[in-house]
C-alpha cells in the first residue's frame, strides 16, 4: 500500500504547480428547469454555499452539462432572469436582483441585452449550503422542516472531528460521553434512555444514503474532508424509514473532483492539562482519471488521543488513552452526460485503553477499578451508486454493505454474586458483530412543474451477533455466564411523496411509506451446567404517512405546519441469570417488548431580514410517543429491553445567523422542551416528573466566526463558541442522585490562512470546567450511583494544514 500511496502522492505533486492559479471548474450536469432550481442544482454539484435573493429570479434555465467555469455556468443560468451574481473570496455565491435601469430618453433601438455580469461590491449577506437530505436539492432556510447544515469550512473552523463535537453546533442534539465509538446520538429531546441495547437508535446516521447503524452505537467516524453535514430533525418514516423517530444525522463526504488534482497534508499536537499529550495526522489526495471523466479520492488518518485519568486502585496513570485510524477510497465516473456510477470503501477502528470515568468519592481525575474496562471498535463499509439526472428526473440507486464489530470490558466483580459466584473479581466481556446489506432506490420527477413527486424501494438484511461472557478472575479464574445470540432482521419498504403548489405561494405535501419487517432472535444461556435456549419470531408492517403544508408569502419568509409518524419494531429478551424464566407478567423482563410509536406535530417559521444580513428559523413542535421501547440493566448487570409507557415532548427549537458585516458571521440556536412520562408502566419503575432521561429541558450554544485579510495572499482567522447544556437524569425514575449536566463549555482558536497553508491554534474547556457530562460508568455500578463523567481538561493545540490548491 505505501508505495501505491507514495505514487499518487508524486503523480499529485508534479501537478499542482498549474492547478493552483486555475480558474474554478466543476462538472456539471443540470436539467432544463426553473432558475431556482438550476441554482440549487449548481451549488450542490460545484460544491459551494448559495444565498441573496434567489428566490427572486425568474424564467428557465438551459440544460448544463459537461466541465464548465463556474462564472461561465452561473452567467448561463441568470441570462434574463433579472439576477446578477456575486463570488466572494470564501467561494460563496449571492445572488442579488438586477437594478432597474432608469428610464432612456428618446434614442434609437436599445442593443441586446448583455448576460448577466458578477456583482463587484462585498456584501454581507448569509449564504447557504444546500443540501439533499430531502432527496432534492433544497437551502435550510426554506425547506418545510426543521433542518441544520454545516460545510465542511464551518465544520474545519469549529474544531469538530466526530458527532459529539457537532452537539455544540446543533439546537438540541445530545451525545452521551461514554467515550469514542460508544457514545449514543439524541436529537430534540427524543430520548428512550441513555443507554445502548438492543433497540434501534432514534436517530438514522447515514453517510450519503447509507445508514451506518441500527441498535449500535455510533461508530464516530472521523469528520475529515467532509463536504457538508445536514441534520433533519423529527420522524423522518417516509424518506429515511420508520425506526428515525428523533431525526435523521447524514455525513456527505467530498466527492471525488473529476476537474483538479489535489493534495492535502495535516498535523496536530495537543497537549491536556493534567494528561498524555494527543496527536493527528491526515493526508486527502485526489486524483482525476480518464480525462475528465472519472476519478479517485483518497482519505486516511491516525490520531492518539491522550489518557487523563489515574486508577488507584490498579496503580496506573492515565488509562484511558486512545487511538483512531481509519481512511475513505472513493471513485466517480461519468457513464454518459446524464448517468455518474461513484462508490468506495470506508474503514476505521477505534481502540480505548480505558473508559472514561471518574468516582464522586475520590477527588481529582481518579477512580479505583479492579478491572481495566478496553474498548475496541472496527467499522467498515462498502458502496456503490448509480446517479441518473435529465430533463426525464432523476433516479438514484445505492447499495451497500456495511460491517460494525465492536467490543467492551466492564469492570464486574459486584455483579458475580448475583450469578452464585464467590468470586472477588471478575469482568464481563460484550461482542457484538453486525453485518448489513443495503439497497435503496429513488426517482424524482422533474422540477419547476406544479406536481413534483418521488417514488423508490428500500431493502435491509441485519445479522446481529452478539456473546456476552462473565468471567471471575480472582482468586480462581472460571466461566461465571455466557450468552450467545444472533439476530436476523428484514425490511422491505416503498415510499413515495408529492409536492402540490396549490397557488403560487402554497404548497400542499402528502407522502407515507408502506414497510413489513421480519425478525428473528436465537438465544443458548449458559450458566455453569444449565443451559436456557430460546428461539423466537415476528412480524410488524404498517404504514407511515407524512402531511404538510409550506406557505411562502414573499422572498423573504416561509412558513409550514406538518404531521408526520415512526415506528420501531419489538423484538424479544433473552439475558439474565439462568433463574430467570420470562415467563410471567410479574417478572421483569418480559421475554417479549412491543414496537412503539412517535406522531410529531410541528409548525415551523424561516424569515430573512436586513438584506439578507439575519436568518431565523424557529420550530414548536409536539410529539406523543406511545409504548416507549427503552433499554436498562437488570440488578445483575445485564441489559434487557422494556416498554416503559407513554411519553410526549413539547418543545420550541430557535436558530438565528447574523453576518453584519463581510468579515464577521455569528450564529446561536436554542431547544426549549418538555420531555416527560405521560404514562408509567406498572412493571417499570418510570415516574411522570422524571423527565425522558439523557436530555436537558434547555440547551443553547452561540459560535462566532471572523475571517480578514491580512494582504492579498493570507487572511486571519478565528472562531468561537460558548454552549450550555441544562440539568437531566441519568434514569426513568427521577433520583436525584443521578443528575447531570447543567454546566457551560467554550473552544476558542486563531489562525491564518494563505492559498496553500492553514494553521491555528486553539483551546478547549478554557476554564477547565469539571462538570459531570454523564452520570453512568458501567452497568454494575449503576445502582451505587457514584460515577460521574468529567469534561476533558483544558487543552491547548495546534494544528498544520498545507494543501495544493
Amino acid at each position: 500500500m505505501e508505495p501505491a500511496l507514495g505514487g499518487l502522492v508524486t503523480l499529485l505533486l508534479a501537478a499542482s504547480p498549474a492547478l493552483a492559479s486555475s480558474p474554478r471548474t466543476f462538472s456539471a450536469n443540470i436539467p432544463a428547469q426553473t432558475v431556482r432550481g438550476a441554482l440549487l442544482d449548481l451549488a450542490v454539484q460545484a460544491r459551494v454555499s448559495l444565498g441573496g435573493d434567489v428566490a427572486a429570479c425568474t424564467g428557465a434555465s438551459p440544460r448544463l452539462t459537461g466541465s464548465m467555469r463556474l462564472d461561465t455556468a452561473l452567467t448561463r443560468v441568470l441570462a434574463d432572469s433579472n439576477c446578477v451574481y456575486q463570488i466572494r473570496p470564501d467561494g460563496a455565491v449571492i445572488i442579488r436582483r438586477a437594478a432597474r435601469p432608469a428610464a432612456p430618453p428618446p434614442a434609437p433601438p436599445a442593443p441586446a441585452p448583455r448576460p448577466p455580469a458578477p456583482v463587484t461590491a462585498l456584501s454581507p449577506t448569509l449564504s447557504d449550503v444546500i443540501v439533499t437530505a430531502t432527496r432534492s436539492s433544497e437551502s435550510p432556510q426554506t425547506a418545510p422542516t426543521a433542518l441544520t447544515a454545516f460545510t465542511g469550512q464551518q465544520i474545519i473552523e469549529s474544531g469538530a472531528v466526530g458527532a459529539s463535537d457537532l452537539s455544540a453546533l446543533v439546537a438540541g442534539m445530545t451525545v452521551t460521553n461514554l467515550g469514542s465509538g460508544r457514545n449514543k446520538i439524541l436529537l430534540r429531546g427524543m430520548s428512550d434512555g441513555a443507554f445502548t441495547g438492543q433497540t434501534q437508535s432514534t436517530v438514522g446516521l447515514y453517510l450519503n444514503r447509507v445508514p451506518l447503524t441500527y441498535s449500535a452505537p455510533d461508530p464516530d467516524l472521523k469528520l475529515i474532508d467532509i463536504n457538508r453535514v445536514e441534520v433533519v430533525r423529527g420522524p423522518q418514516g417516509v424518506l429515511y424509514g420508520t425506526g428515525p423517530i428523533g431525526g435523521v444525522l447524514r455525513i456527505v463526504p467530498q466527492a471525488p473532483d473529476t476537474e483538479k488534482r489535489l493534495l492535502s497534508l495535516s498535523a496536530g499536537y495537543a497537549d491536556t492539562r493534567g494528561g498524555d499529550p494527543s496527536g493527528e495526522t491526515a493526508i486527502v489526495g485526489n486524483l482525476p482519471l480518464f480525462d475528465g471523466r472519472g476519478a479517485v479520492r483518497l482519505v486516511a488518518y491516525e490520531e492518539e488521543t491522550g489518557g487523563y485519568i489515574d486508577d488507584e486502585a490498579l496503580n496506573l496513570r492515565r488509562v484511558n488513552n486512545g487511538r483512531r485510524s481509519g481512511g475513505r477510497l472513493s471513485y466517480s465516473f461519468d457513464l454518459t452526460p446524464e448517468w455518474n456510477l461513484s462508490g468506495g470503501g470506508v474503514g476505521q477502528q477505534i481502540k480505548t485503553e480505558d473508559t472514561h470515568y471518574i468516582y464522586r468519592t475520590v477527588n481529582g481525575a481518579r477512580r479505583e477499578n479492579l478491572v481495566r474496562e478496553p474498548h475496541e471498535n472496527i467499522f467498515s463499509m462498502g458502496y456503490a451508486r448509480l446517479v441518473g439526472n435529465g430533463d426525464w428526473g432523476r433516479l438514484e440507486a445505492t447499495a451497500a454493505r456495511v460491517s460494525h464489530s465492536f467490543v467492551s470490558r466492564y469492570d464486574a466483580s459486584s455483579g458475580l454474586k448475583f450469578f452464585g459466584s464467590n468470586g472477588r473479581i471478575g469482568a464481563l466481556d460484550d461482542h457484538r458483530d453486525i453485518d448489513l446489506n443495503v439497497l435503496d432506490i429513488a426517482y424524482s420527477s422533474p422540477r419547476g412543474q406544479r406536481l413534483r413527486w418521488l417514488t423508490g424501494l428500500f431493502w435491509s438484511d441485519t445479522v446481529i451477533e452478539n456473546n456476552v461472557d462473565l468471567t471471575a478472575l480472582w482468586p480462581t479464574q472460571y466461566a461465571v455466564y455466557d450468552e450467545h445470540r444472533q439476530d436476523w432482521q428484514s425490511v422491505f419498504a416503498g415510499f413515495a411523496q408529492a409536492t402540490y403548489d396549490l397557488t403560487d405561494d402554497l404548497s400542499l405535501i402528502v407522502g407515507g411509506r408502506y414497510y413489513v419487517v421480519d425478525y428473528e432472535t436465537a438465544s443458548m444461556v449458559r450458566q455453569g451446567k444449565d443451559e436456557r435456549p430460546f428461539d423466537g419470531k415476528g412480524r410488524t408492517s404498517g404504514f407511515s404517512p407524512k402531511l404538510a403544508l409550506s406557505w411562502r408569502p414573499d422572498d423573504n419568509w416561509s412558513f409550514y405546519g406538518q404531521i408526520s409518524q415512526g415506528h420501531r419494531a419489538g423484538g424479544f429478551n433473552t439475558a439474565g441469570p439462568i433463574n430467570d424464566l420470562f415467563a410471567s407478567a410479574v417478572v421483569k423482563p418480559l421475554r417479549a417488548y412491543g414496537g412503539d410509536s412517535l406522531w410529531n406535530y410541528e409548525f415551523g417559521a424561516k424569515g430573512v431580514m436586513q438584506d439578507g444580513r439575519i436568518q431565523m428559523r424557529a420550530a414548536l413542535f409536539y410529539a406523543d410517543w406511545r409504548n416507549l421501547q427503552s433499554d436498562q440493566f437488570l440488578p445483575s448487570g445485564l441489559s434487557y429491553t422494556v416498554n416503559v409507557g407513554d411519553g410526549a415532548n413539547t418543545g420550541l427549537e430557535i436558530e438565528a445567523n447574523w453576518r453584519p458585516i463581510e468579515s464577521l458571521e455569528i450564529r446561536t440556536n436554542a431547544l426549549l422542551a418538555h420531555p416527560r412520562v405521560t404514562k408509567s408502566n406498572d412493571l417499570f419503575n418510570s415516574k411522570g416528573n422524571s423527565g425522558l432521561p439523557g436530555v436537558p429541558a434547555v440547551s443553547t450554544n452561540i459560535n462566532v466566526s471572523w475571517r480578514r485579510p491580512m494582504s492579498d495572499r493570507m487572511d486571519l482567522i478565528a472562531d468561537g463558541s460558548v454552549a450550555y447544556v441544562g440539568p437531566s437524569r441519568l434514569t426513568f425514575d427521577a433520583e436525584k442522585r443521578h443528575k447531570m449536566g447543567d454546566y457551560v463549555t467554550a473552544r476558542a482558536s486563531i489562525g491564518v490562512e494563505t492559498g496553500h497553508w492553514r494553521a491555528s491554534a486553539y483551546v478547549t474547556n478554557p476554564f477547565n470546567t469539571s462538570a459531570n457530562t454523564f452520570a453512568f460508568g458501567d452497568p454494575f455500578r449503576l445502582p451505587e450511583a457514584l460515577t460521574t463523567t468529567p469534561l476533558r481538561p483544558r487543552t491547548i493545540g495546534l494544528t498544520l494544514t498545507w494543501t495544493t490548491n
